[in-house]
Parts: structure tokens; C-alpha cells; sequence
């Protein structure tokens, strides 16, 4: 992928710009399979994946952000729906593909450059803030429409939230800014097992 870390805010904002609205129909899910298409590219999730024991150690070393050991709680924020693998799964065949929604991972792009559940997009925490330049551009990009700097999120897209998993926080993070931005939490899930989980299910990885 590159050197991801050197991307500009503005850049990271183009090219999200760029992902919403790109998954396309034609999908269907089994209990342990995704496939659809996004970005014009048919993916496959399932499990068996054959690198999934090197990657499950991969994020298993992430140290958390907190001074000790320390596991983030079940829900991200009231009124926003946590999610298993297979709800997950459901969410990529049948929203995703259908181009409704977007899967979405909220690391910073060295934590992505590990590896990410194929289908999601890339939106760090720190760009949708309220101090973020960017906020309104990217609120835009997921469907608001803004009316005199008040927006309107009838049409905007649903998201589920993911990150490394319980240890990090970068997802709560992010719904918290989304939902301080007005974002409705019926329109926000929260995937809590992250990478961490993702990756220990031998579930389908890219990087």
C-alpha cells in the first residue's frame, strides 16, 4: 500500500471521497461467507484464511492505549448496535454491496497498512473532529446534505465502525465524533471484535 503515513489530511479526504459510492449489487452471504463487489472488484470473505495465524499475532502485540492491560466495554455509544462476524458478513453482502453503506475502518493508516477486512474504507477518528477541517467535506461524502452550515442526514450512509478491536479505541473514538457531529446512531454499528477477532476466526484478510 505504501507509505501511508505520509498521506495529507486533504489527500486521505479525496480519496475517501473517491470510495463512498463505489460497492456495487450483485451479493449474497452464507453464515461464514461474503461475496460482492466494491470498487468494481468481486471479493470473497470466508473462513480457512491461510495466513490467519500470522496475523492473529499481528494484532494479538498491539499494545493497548491505556497504562495497563485494559478491554473496551460492548457498546460504543447509546442507541449504536454492536455486531458479531456474522452480522458483519450480512452487513458487507447485502448494505455494502448494494452500495447503502460502508464498512468502516477508523485506524490510522500505519495500523491499516497491517491488514483490513476486505470491502471497508479508510476514515481515521482524528478527520471527522470537530476541529478537522475536513469534517464537513467528509460528512458530505457519506450523504448529509448541509443547509446553511446545518446539516441533514436522511440520506447519508449507514456505517459500521470497526478498528484493531477491544484493546483500541480508535472506533469509539470516531462514533463519538460522528455522533457529535449529528450523525444519527441508527445509522451507526459498531464492530467490536475488530482485527483482533477477525483475524483469531481465520476470517479473510487484505493488506
Amino acid at each position: 500500500m505504501g507509505d501511508n503515513m505520509s498521506i495529507k489530511p486533504s489527500v486521505l479526504a479525496a480519496a475517501f471521497v473517491v470510495s463512498v459510492g463505489s460497492a456495487q449489487a450483485e451479493s449474497h452471504r452464507t453464515d461464514a461467507q461474503a461475496e460482492f463487489v466494491f470498487n468494481g472488484v468481486e471479493l470473497s470473505i470466508s473462513t480457512g484464511f491461510e495466513q490467519s495465524a500470522t496475523y492473529a499475532a499481528r494484532f494479538a502485540a498491539i499494545a493497548p492505549d491505556c497504562a495497563t492491560a485494559c478491554i473496551g466495554g460492548p457498546t460504543a455509544a447509546a442507541g449504536v448496535q454492536t455486531l458479531v462476524e456474522p452480522e458483519v458478513l450480512e452487513f458487507l453482502a447485502q448494505i455494502v454491496g448494494k452500495n447503502q453503506g460502508l464498512l468502516v475502518d477508523a485506524r490510522l493508516p500505519k495500523g491499516r497498512e497491517m491488514g483490513f477486512i476486505p470491502g471497508s474504507v479508510s476514515l481515521p477518528a482524528e478527520t471527522v473532529g470537530p476541529d478537522s477541517e475536513f469534517r464537513d467535506d467528509i460528512l458530505k461524502a457519506l450523504g448529509a446534505r448541509a443547509f446553511e452550515d446545518v446539516f441533514n442526514f436522511a440520506d447519508a450512509q449507514s456505517l459500521v465502525v470497526y478498528d484493531s478491536g477491544p484493546t483500541q479505541h480508535d472506533a469509539k473514538a470516531l462514533i463519538t465524533n460522528l455522533l457529535a457531529a449529528g450523525y444519527p446512531p441508527e445509522k451507526i454499528r459498531y464492530y467490536r471484535g475488530g482485527m483482533q477477532v477477525w483475524a483469531v476466526l481465520g476470517l479473510t484478510i487484505q493488506e
